[in-house]
């Protein structure tokens, strides 16, 4: 079967190659063939490990369900399924997985963890961290629900946002066009789209964003008061940079919200006095999980959100790769492993 795998050479980054097929189906286990697999900047970060050379990566994708193992009971051959942002298993039974917190077990099962990921024609998954696909679902854009979708989704759940709210993006790219459109069209709330690159802020303003700030190119502060003149009620940070998570915090209103999804290089100096006597909360926000994606899944079918993307053979998976790492990707690429 053809897999991309991280390449020991650093200028290649990823390889195509063919492997042996997985076998021997375990108890609960499915065996899933790779139908789309979309390209997330974390495939990047996992490539640049030297420590993943040789590994399979890729976890934002769906398949179809090719054979089922014994005390499989609710996917049959032929099911079209995704799962939780790579997150392929856990325990159950910890207090974080009896609290629908699965992604904070210690026996998590990540694609690192097990050791191959989906960026290839076949894979063994557990039943119960397969999502099955309701009908008349986008396929392209269920791979992209299965990460950015799910990981904003889950940022929002964790924050007070209602109708009405102000709410800030920062980070216009993959996950905050995901954004702007779930604040918009799930939540009614007013949106300002906080970016650098002017043809994803465009992309965001038709997407829904009531305001776009360039905040290279404008006074952002000056502009987001002229907006809401006691800031901003919500600040989902999707960037890493640590300018753009002291702007959303400089720019709460008293009891505003700053939900973490990016991951900034450093750390960042927070005046506690000021948390304190505003009322205000930073939240971390890693990923959602099965049930996020259930909803996600249906939110796309309502058209809540509608990611666009390009679909373009795995075999061009090194290409686009490279093209992420020089910053030179504006896109969500998804891959192809139709024959």
């Amino acid at each position: 079967m053809r897999a991309i795998i991280v390449s020991d050479n650093k200028e290649e980054i990823v390889k195509l190659v063919e492997q042996e097929e997985p076998k021997n189906l375990k108890n609960g286990e499915v065996l899933v063939q790779t139908t789309l697999c979309s390209l997330c900047h974390s495939d990047l970060h996992m490539a640049q490990n030297p420590l993943n050379i040789g590994v399979s990566i890729g976890h934002e994708s769906i398949g179809k369900v090719l054979k089922v193992g014994e005390g499989v009971n609710k996917l049959k051959v032929g099911d079209l399924v995704g799962f939780p942002a790579g997150l392929h298993g856990a325990c159950g039974s910890c207090y974080y997985c009896k609290n629908n917190d699965e992604v904070f077990c210690e026996q998590a099962e990540y694609t690192t963890e097990r050791g191959y990921g989906t960026m290839q024609d076949l894979s063994i998954e557990r039943e119960d961290y397969c999502i099955k696909l309701p009908d008349n679902i986008d396929l392209g854009a269920a791979c992209i629900a299965t990460c950015a979708g799910i990981t904003v989704y889950k940022g929002f759940k964790s924050s007070k946002i209602k109708e009405g709210s102000i709410v800030a993006i920062f980070g216009i790219g993959g996950l905050g066009n995901v954004a702007v459109e779930y604040a918009k069209n799930f939540y009614k709330a007013k949106v300002i789209a906080i970016g650098s690159n002017k043809d994803s802020l465009e992309i965001a303003k038709n997407k829904g964003a009531d305001y776009v700030i360039n905040w290279k190119e404008e006074n952002f502060k000056e502009k987001l008061y002229s907006i809401s003149p006691r800031g901003v009620d919500v600040s989902l940070v999707t960037s890493s940079t640590s300018e753009q998570f002291k702007m959303a915090y400089e720019t709460l209103s008293p009891t505003g919200q700053l939900i973490a999804i990016g991951l900034p290089p450093e750390n960042l100096e927070i005046n506690i006095p000021d948390l304190v006597i505003g009322g205000k909360q930073i939240i971390g926000s890693l990923i959602g999980n099965r049930n996020d994606l259930k909803e996600c899944f249906d939110h796309l079918v309502k058209k809540i959100f509608n990611p666009e993307y390009e679909i373009v053979n795995i075999e061009e998976a090194p290409k686009y790769f490279k093209l992420m790492k020089d910053n030179k990707l504006f896109k969500r690429i998804v891959f192809n492993f139709n024959k």
